[in-house]
């Protein structure tokens, strides 16, 4: 019995690096494709004001690029617990996701920034703010956009990083890569596949970038492939081929906006609308909440309403 971690699919093959380093071709047993597990954060989860019951369903179970996998005889006997699982890309237990936006051209959104980071926090991926084409701004346009996500850093805690097409990465970006398992994700037009090429010589990613029209992806290949780069995986992936908001509701939306939790309302169920009774986030706005962030929220909740 071997146990190794699923690279890529292709069809019913399943490339497998085991522990011992080496790769094999592996086969799916037929009893993984019914399998009967409770509905939690990493599937279909569907929590509301009137009820947070867990209830249980049979799915169909086939392995994931990301996937540690157990083996007999090279077939694929089961999977061990996720610990997180995407559905585009197709891909599971990722550790982190580059979000890559350009700091110019095209220009920044904050809306669009907004929303990855809710879809990867409903996932419990940690986002990665890099921040591309900084050479294409100003001195003062580059101040403004650090100012701006100044919040994010501070406030919010995430890493960001700003890139210079022609200038040295910085080195504790690069040092990410090599840990756990890392996909690329983020604006179009960016240069998401760009920026790993010239991080990394000679990997050669093969990406498109992702489709201006309503987010939709376009791609060489639809097949998700991890490679291997020092201790950890890259993931060559698909991407997201439509970013909208996934198993979140009007009611938990707010949980991933980790910087409402600073304040206490009235009423425990409050969705921070404006002219909410007894909101202390409302009376936090521009001061401790950043407004912008705010207001893709109230976008964001308009539109799981409809």
């Amino acid at each position: 019995m071997n146990k190794g971690r699923v690279l890529s699919i292709n069809g019913g093959n399943y490339e497998v690096l085991l522990e011992d380093n080496t790769t094999i071709v592996a086969r799916c047993g037929g009893k993984l494709r019914n399998y009967k597990m409770s509905k939690d954060s990493t599937f279909t989860e569907k929590k509301n004001k009137l009820s947070s019951k867990i209830e249980t369903k049979n799915i169909k179970l086939s392995p994931k690029a990301g996937d540690i996998v157990v083996l007999e005889d090279n077939m694929i006997s089961s999977i061990e617990p996720r610990k997180n699982s995407l559905i585009r890309p197709d891909v599971a237990n990722i550790d982190r996701i580059l979000l890559v936006f350009a700091a110019k051209e095209p220009t920044f959104n904050y809306y669009l920034l907004d929303l990855f980071l809710v879809n990867i926090l409903r996932e419990n991926i940690r986002p990665v703010i890099v921040i591309s084409k900084i050479d294409l701004c100003s001195d003062f346009e580059l101040l403004e956009l650090k100012e701006g996500l100044f919040y994010y850093e501070n406030t919010l805690g995430f890493d960001v990083f700003y890139v210079n097409s022609k200038k040295d990465y910085p080195r504790d970006l690069i040092e990410l890569l090599g840990h756990g398992i890392t996909v690329v994700a983020g604006q179009t037009g960016a240069g998401k596949s760009t920026l790993i090429n010239a991080m990394i010589p000679g990997f050669n990613l093969k990406t498109d970038e992702i489709s201006q029209a309503l987010g939709r992806g376009k791609h060489t290949t639809r097949v998700v492939n991890l490679y291997h780069f020092k201790d950890g995986f890259l993931g060559d992936t698909p991407g997201f081929s439509k970013l909208d908001l996934h198993n979140i509701t009007k009611y938990n939306l707010k949980d991933y906006y980790s910087e409402f939790n600073n304040y206490h309302c009235k009423f425990n169920d409050c969705l921070h609308q404006e002219n909410s009774h007894g909101c202390d986030v409302l009376s936090h706005i521009g001061d401790g909440i950043k407004k912008t962030r705010y207001e893709n929220y109230i976008k964001m909740l308009k539109s799981l309403e409809k």
